[in-house]
């Protein structure tokens, strides 16, 4: 049987769309942590609160971190402290972390823009005492 060209192309573009879809699955939850909110691309009203939530798979304190760049540390493998950091609250299989609001025009809640969210918890598992941070996805989202 003969394959056409624009054949071989669609052909070529399902088996990409389905060899991709496994990976996007497995990089919404990062080391037992499932960011829920803010959803990748979502917008927060400008000024004010916003709550982080996910869902957790295991134990050790939650923070989050939230920053102007997706960059991570190398050496942390968390994005930057500099706009927000705060530690969240578990309850039952589930964390969330308000952040407060402030008045200042600086505060980054108050500056429209793309903004980087980034949950992590402690947890020293398996005798690893050298790296304790296990790093969930990062998520992009804006304040608008």
């Amino acid at each position: 049987m003969f394959v056409t060209p624009h054949r071989r192309l669609l052909i070529a573009a399902v088996v990409a769309a389905l060899a991709a879809a496994p990976a996007y699955a497995l990089a919404a939850t990062q080391n037992g942590l499932t960011p829920l909110s803010p959803k990748p691309g979502a917008a927060v009203p400008k000024g004010k609160s916003v709550t982080f939530k996910g869902r957790v798979r295991g134990r050790g304190p939650i923070f989050v971190h939230v920053c102007k760049s997706a960059r991570k540390s190398k050496a942390q493998g968390t994005i930057c402290m500099k706009a927000t950091i705060g530690q969240a609250r578990k309850k039952g299989g589930r964390f969330s972390y308000r952040q407060r609001t402030y008045s200042f025009d600086a505060y980054w809640l108050n500056r429209p823009g793309t903004y980087y969210w980034q949950a992590y918890r402690i947890a020293c598992e398996n005798g690893n005492t050298t790296d304790c941070r296990q790093e969930g996805p990062v998520v992009r989202f804006r304040v608008r």
